[in-house]
């Protein structure tokens, strides 16, 4: 591994402090910080600067807001040091670079790329590879390097104690509803909501307070400090007994308060509860979804349907998020599938599609297809077999473009809307059933 040695120049700045910060995250990947500062100047000074900022900081957005002073200007220095800058500026400089074999060839650098260095010394221009190299050295003073950006200010105040509001939105941060959703086998389930919360920026929050908005906001903004890198650990502890507080109204989104303050690092993501959890009761069905001409024979698909209302213990707001389900073998909880799931306001329905059943196949033939000049006409059969200990509900969905009507249908069915007819059935266990229809196009 290389080493780069600098000589820096000595500097004084004077630096905030951080305090109590309070985050609004959004889905966005947006946050919004509202971080407490306070600074200690003598009379004569009226520069101070704050460099606890996160790299995804958004530039236009920081204002500072004194309590006993006032803001003359602001300045987002974004010139952060870095091994590439460094080496730019200091082409032409004096250098000396060791190798893996400690040998040292000094000269001046006269360029530098992705693979090596070119060094120009007395007598012959030196190309070494950066794999070869141990250390660089560059003879360079650098003044005052900066490692992340920095906010600074021109202030007038008549008092030494400075102290107020910086305000600010960022990229960096997420959070997303991630619930467990426990089966008893008796058609109740204990629904678990949490929320997974990250934090993908450069800096770590002590003691902060979190808030959490449901809802997409308005944002032309791409989230561009999204860390491929892992996250260094993952809090789950004592909190999680505890419900994320207060969930209120934001204009036409949801916000949720937490109401302890903990601290949240860099490359951190933690999980808290959004609600308590809730004994609630569940329905089952398997649904067969199928279209005109196709052919087919696969297992059904498996869904849970949870009614958000006051008498299955909800009429809550859950927010859009990944739900996995739990069963219980011999005493033990087993994963057995997950989804992703759609915000489900108050009085609504959480659907959950988890995977398909090893016991319920369905298979679809088209015995007949006649299509003349100005129409078209095809007969369907559908059998569906149920080979589990147990009866069940069964939907099976049929998709059919253009103007049509339905002949001979052996089942009476639902029309849902202009291209989906519903047949809704009960096979008793070890049963099968047989569903047969027509269907008649015409055109002019």
């Amino acid at each position: 591994m290389k080493k780069i040695v600098i000589w820096f120049l000595p500097c004084v700045i004077i630096y905030s402090q951080s305090a109590d910060a309070t985050m609004t995250i959004y889905k966005n990947g947006l946050a919004l910080i509202k971080q407490p500062v306070s600074w200690i100047i003598d009379n004569q000074s009226n520069e101070i600067e704050y460099e606890i900022i996160p790299e995804g900081i958004n530039k236009s957005t920081p204002y500072l807001n004194l309590s006993n002073g006032k803001v003359l200007n602001q300045k987002l220095n974004y010139n952060i040091f870095s091994e590439n800058t460094l080496f730019k500026k200091s082409l032409g400089s004096s250098v000396t670079i060791t190798t893996i074999d400690d040998e040292d060839q000094f000269g001046t650098l006269i360029s530098i790329s992705p693979e090596g260095y070119t060094v120009q010394t007395r007598r012959d221009v030196i190309y070494i590879k950066k794999n070869q190299v141990k250390q660089v050295a560059v003879r360079k003073i650098i003044d005052n390097p900066r490692t992340r950006p920095v906010l600074q200010w021109d202030i007038i105040s008549e008092t030494n104690n400075l102290s107020g509001n910086l305000i600010y939105m960022t990229n960096g941060f997420e959070w997303n509803a991630v619930y467990r959703m426990e089966l008893l086998g008796d058609g109740s389930a204990t629904l678990i909501p949490e929320a997974y919360i990250s934090n993908y920026s450069s800096i770590t929050f002590d003691n902060l307070k979190i808030k959490l908005v449901e809802g997409v906001l308005g944002n032309n903004q791409k989230n561009s400090i999204r860390s491929n890198r892992k996250l260094s650990s993952v809090s789950r502890n004592s909190e999680m007994g505890t419900q994320i507080g207060e969930e209120s109204a934001l204009g036409d989104y949801h916000i949720y308060n937490y109401p302890k303050r903990f601290s949240f690092g860099s490359n951190e993501h933690v999980s808290v509860r959004l609600y308590e959890s809730r004994k609630i009761n569940y329905s089952k069905i398997y649904v067969f979804q199928n279209g005109e001409r196709r052919q087919k024979e696969e297992p059904l698909e498996i869904e849970f349907q949870v009614e958000n209302t006051i008498e299955n213990n909800l009429n809550i707001p859950l927010p859009q998020g990944r739900i996995a389900l739990y069963e219980y073998s011999d005493s033990a909880l087993e994963f057995t599938g997950e989804d992703n799931v759609k915000q489900t306001p108050k009085g609504e329905v959480l659907t959950i599609r988890a995977g398909r059943s090893f016991d319920v196949i369905g298979k679809r033939r088209v015995v007949n297809f006649d299509r003349q000049r100005k129409s078209e006409e095809a007969s369907i059969e559908i059998l569906i077999n149920n080979t589990k200990d147990e009866e069940i509900n069964i939907r099976l969905e049929e998709k059919i473009l253009g103007d049509w009507v339905i002949k001979d249908a052996s089942n009476n069915y639902i029309k849902k809307d202009a291209t989906t007819i519903h047949f809704p059935l009960s096979i008793s266990k070890g049963k099968k059933a047989l569903v047969t229809y027509t269907y008649r196009k015409e055109w002019n």
